[in-house]
């Protein structure tokens, strides 16, 4: 595959994750020594802690091994969770959009499922190029015309 790859950006979720997981604790600690919490509630608080921690490491673990590969013939999403490989004649449709916080995020509709592709992913430029070229090239019903405000 010679394709372009794109790594998804761990930095967003690193943050408050790492914050969770070193201020529950602490707040735990505290509030349990203030108020002489019964041990059946601090058991109760750390299995709660357990289990979000937990999480918070297959979030973080699946995040980094997020992969897009951009081809002429295919797009393949890689994960943990398992790869999906779109061809052009699986995609409806390709819409580009911008959120209130001034973002831009492309929607991909195949089959029954729909892709979002966001600036978490690295280097967000070029996936936006590779993408843009994907779609006209393969002549994907999209919204170029209007997204950029062209009149066809």
């Amino acid at each position: 595959m010679d394709g372009h790859e794109y790594v998804y950006r761990m930095k967003p979720l690193i943050i408050p994750g790492l914050g969770y997981l070193i201020l529950y604790p602490v707040l735990l600690g505290i509030i349990g020594y203030v108020f002489l919490l019964p041990l059946i509630y601090t058991r109760i608080f750390s299995g709660i802690y357990l289990v979000s921690a937990a999480f918070i490491l297959g979030i973080w673990l699946t995040a980094k091994s997020k992969r897009i590969i951009v081809d002429d013939h295919m797009i393949v999403f890689r994960s943990l969770a398992g790869k999906q490989v779109i061809e052009p004649k699986d995609i409806r449709r390709a819409s580009f959009f911008w959120t209130k916080r001034n973002e831009e995020i492309v929607q991909l509709k195949a089959g029954k499922k729909t892709f979002y592709l966001s600036n978490f992913y690295f280097p967000f430029n070029e996936l936006m190029t590779d993408i843009e070229d994907f779609i006209l090239n393969n002549n994907i019903r999209n919204n170029l015309s209007s997204y950029y405000g062209m009149n066809e």
